[in-house]
């Protein structure tokens, strides 16, 4: 089975919707992974990035974000916790591409799990595009 490592701006296009060409893919990413025919990983810091991009949404009260997040709950979507092996990786991805730890750590998630990273932050992807195992959702393929 296929895995891929998600930062939370593809999880943000599951709960805010747009035109953009990346949130149909990623809404097709979520239903490949309720179909298994993927699995996709998170780390445990990238649901409070969520709650804290969907609480400055003016369309979110607190009783939409708690079912948001149940609803990530009820898709099985594989979970990481802290790892020292990871953390130190995203300390170095970060230090040699110039940006935030937050923006490293789905990144280095990637990278030990051996397994792409999908992200939809274009100016993030180009930091990082000469990492083979990171991806920006509107150019991948699956």
């Amino acid at each position: 089975m296929i895995r891929y490592a998600l930062d939370a701006t593809v999880l943000l296009r599951w709960f805010i919707l747009s035109k953009e060409v990346d949130t149909a893919k990623a809404l097709r990413l979520r239903q490949e992974h309720m179909s298994e025919t993927i699995e996709l990983i998170i780390l445990d810091q990238s649901l409070y990035e969520l709650i804290d991009c969907l609480k400055e949404n003016a369309q979110y009260s607190p009783d939409l974000i708690s079912q948001a997040l149940d609803s990530l709950t009820y898709m099985h979507i594989t979970l990481v916790s802290y790892e020292p092996a990871i953390a130190k990786k995203a300390a170095q991805i970060a230090w040699e591409h110039d940006i935030s730890i937050y923006a490293a750590g789905p990144i280095a998630l990637g990278a030990q799990l051996r397994c792409q990273t999908v992200t939809c932050d274009e100016a993030l992807y180009r930091k990082v595009a000469t990492l083979p195992w990171t991806a920006l959702l509107s150019r991948l393929n699956f």
